[in-house]
């Protein structure tokens, strides 16, 4: 039966992209989705995808894996991940990976992302000691260049007289930004590097900043020695359970993936991107034997913080932190000053236990400060962090039941409060999936490394729903609803709020190189009326409703387009606005010779800010950009890949807004006179 189904797969499917061809659509899909999710247009998602680098450079080999190991990919559904593996134990080894498709619960979708990660050849494993290492180890060398080419208010020269009065009226340092990245790696056992960057605006080697870069991060980490399992030095992430408990880094929130609500927690993970203030500096050890595993971390940084310093003069001692700033900026005096001004210590530790259905732990996580916060006096901030030093403990759980998995985790901090979140995903058939999540997060919740599902820390009460059906062989449709409440104030509210957010999507896979989609996504919330009221102010509703419609299609082995039309609907009190954004994209491969070039040219026209749209661009490898676009204006960029060698590889990239009826751009010291806001980058990788 098995060699009969082998020499029918055989013939089914032909490969229509390269290898890299298929993990780039994969991982800017994966960016894609993200990027929904956030508003900023320069993120770095270093960290979070170069596991997904890694297994494309080392695939997984499917008869020696293991679920912690394959579900790390973040790709597949639990119920996916175990189907391969009882797969494999029942018919015995794997002999190509298009058999994949003898697995009900894979559809086509799951296989094409997952195929550039894996394998079934014969993995070649070197023994671990320091000669394999030194000898089979690799290097990569990142260097990278940013600039804004229009000047900015920031960087125009202010007299000494104005500058006496406000110092903070100019950046200090020059526009250029500045990134470096060195990383040795053998196998996935052993792995140290350091991550160097310099803002635009920064000094370099002068001033505040005279050792050079603004911010320097390094790691060692090495896997597998015995019972030690992980040991890391330097920079890194923890991350346990879903998120309540402790979770330091990036986390996804919704999103086009409907079926990704699960956390996938890594435990201790190297840090190599350059946000400068979420992230553990020490060292973490986890220590495995058979079922069960320990893990402690401890961790000692300074971070940046706006002091409010106690006047002796009149005896006022309410000294402490007001807010914390994690924007990693320091550019005027004022940032400056703010720069390592306290110092966090962070202990943490969690115990697991794994059987064959079942994963459940414990995990606690304290947390101080040596000056005390004293934040926000505003009502909806009562119930908030305030002191000196904090803890929270959770419980994560993880239940397999034939197609069904359990999943979720309750925590509680200092105050006794109480935040749990609770989910189950359902392989009902093999054209239908169901996942439903539930969270329940108390108002006076104060875990401070708190990252769950949803995006609130405290305050918030709410149920998801998310499915995913194959309605035909070329059409699938993904959707998702969720409701949410806060039974407290929150910014911008004065009494308790509700919301709910719906996405709908169906894809037209047309034939091997074309497809299309059309979303619809409505979201309502509450805010307080514009209207001047006496006392409470009343609630209203926010509706904000985009559509959209994208085409994907390769003309060939050296041409691909995309076409996209997405338009947006806003509406708060009586005022209602609008907004639409036309783009087309076009990627070349030539076939001679190793150069790759991406451009796009879009049209947006939306009525203000509220109706911005976000569209994810083709960037600098590790650097993603998901612009907004607002306004009226034109967007285009250009950006070329070339290799040079096997060893190194180049890409050139220049992007330009230009505005229709605007003569400044952006406000403060980031505004630019004119209509034109445009920047270049440009980035060299080096493999030895």
């Amino acid at each position: 039966m098995k060699c009969f189904l082998l020499h029918i797969f055989a013939f089914v499917h032909i490969l229509v992209f390269s290898q890299e061809d298929e993990r780039n659509v994969v991982i800017e899909k994966r960016i894609e989705f993200i990027g929904e999710s956030l508003e900023d247009s320069d993120v770095d998602f270093t960290t979070y995808l170069e596991e997904l680098y890694f297994f494309y450079d080392n695939p997984i080999n499917l008869n020696q894996t293991n679920f912690n190991e394959l579900s790390r990919l973040n790709l597949i559904t639990d119920v996916q991940v175990i189907s391969i593996l009882d797969y494999q134990r029942k018919f015995g080894k794997i002999l190509t990976i298009y058999e994949l498709r003898a697995i009900q619960e894979l559809d086509q979708d799951a296989i094409t992302r997952v195929i550039p990660f894996v394998t079934v050849g014969e993995s070649l494993k070197y023994k671990m000691n320091w000669k394999n290492v030194l000898k089979y180890g690799r290097n990569d060398l990142i260097l990278r260049y940013q600039r804004g080419l229009e000047t900015k208010e920031g960087y125009v020269p202010k007299s000494d007289s104005i500058l006496a009065l406000n110092p903070n009226k100019q950046y200090l340092g020059s526009p250029d930004k500045l990134y470096t990245r060195y990383k040795f790696a053998y196998e996935n056992k052993v792995s140290l590097g350091f991550t160097a960057e310099k803002d635009a605006g920064e000094q370099f080697f002068r001033g505040a900043q005279s050792k050079g870069f603004d911010f320097c991060s390094a790691h060692i980490m090495v896997k597998n020695i015995g019972v030690v399992k992980t040991i890391v030095i330097g920079d890194y992430h923890a991350n346990f359970g879903q998120g309540l408990t402790m979770w330091s880094g990036f986390n996804i929130g919704k999103s086009a993936d409907v079926l990704n609500v699960k956390r996938y927690a890594r435990g201790l993970k190297k840090y190599t991107s350059v946000n400068e203030s979420n992230f553990m500096r020490g060292i973490g050890v986890k220590l495995q034997n058979n079922k069960f595993d320990l893990t402690v971390f401890g961790s000692h940084k300074k971070i940046d913080a706006n002091i409010n310093s106690s006047d002796t003069l009149f005896n006022n001692s309410d000294s402490g932190i007001t807010s914390f700033q994690s924007t990693g900026f320091h550019r005027t005096p004022g940032e400056i000053e703010d720069m390592d001004a306290v110092k966090q210590i962070i202990i943490g530790g969690a115990a697991h236990f794994t059987g064959d259905n079942l994963k459940i732990g414990l995990v606690g996580v304290s947390t101080q400060y040596d000056i005390p916060l004293h934040g926000s006096t505003q009502t909806y901030t009562q119930y908030s962090f305030n002191g000196t030093s904090g803890f929270s403990v959770g419980i994560n759980y993880l239940y397999f039941k034939g197609k069904t998995s359990f999943f979720g985790e309750f925590t509680t901090s200092q105050n006794l409060s109480l935040a749990t979140l609770n989910g189950m995903t359902w392989h009902a058939d093999p054209r239908l999936d169901i996942v439903v999540l539930h969270r329940y997060i108390d108002k006076q919740n104060q875990a401070i490394y708190s990252a769950p599902f949803g995006g609130g820390t405290s305050n918030e009460n709410g149920v998801y729903i998310g499915v995913k059906a194959k309605l035909t062989k070329k059409i699938n449709l993904s959707a998702y609803y969720d409701q949410f409440t806060h039974s407290w104030l929150k910014w911008s509210t004065d009494g308790p709020s509700f919301g709910r957010e719906v996405f709908i999507q169906a894809e037209y896979k047309i034939n091997y190189n074309s497809s299309m989609y059309i979303r619809l996504k409505n979201k309502i919330t509450q805010r307080d009326t514009k209207e001047d009221v006496v006392g409470i102010d009343d609630q209203v509703f926010i509706n904000k409703t985009t559509l959209r419609l994208h085409y994907s299609q390769r003309i060939s082995k050296q041409v691909s387009l995309k076409s996209r039309v997405e338009g947006v609907m806003f509406s708060y009190d009586s005022e209602k606005s609008k907004g639409v954004l036309l783009y087309q994209d076009l990627v070349y491969k030539f076939n001679k010779i190793p150069l790759k070039l991406s451009t796009r040219y879009a049209i947006f026209d939306t009525d203000n800010y509220d109706t911005r749209l976000y569209a994810y661009e083709n960037d600098l490898l590790y650097l993603f950009s998901i612009p907004s676009y607002y306004g009226k204006g034109v967007r285009t960029y250009f950006m070329a890949k070339y290799g040079i060698g096997k060893q190194i590889d180049l890409w050139m990239r220049w992007g330009m807004f230009s505005y229709a009826h605007t003569t400044e751009i952006s406000s403060g010291l980031e505004k630019v006179e004119g209509s034109l806001k445009s920047d270049i980058k440009v980035q060299l990788k080096i493999r030895f």
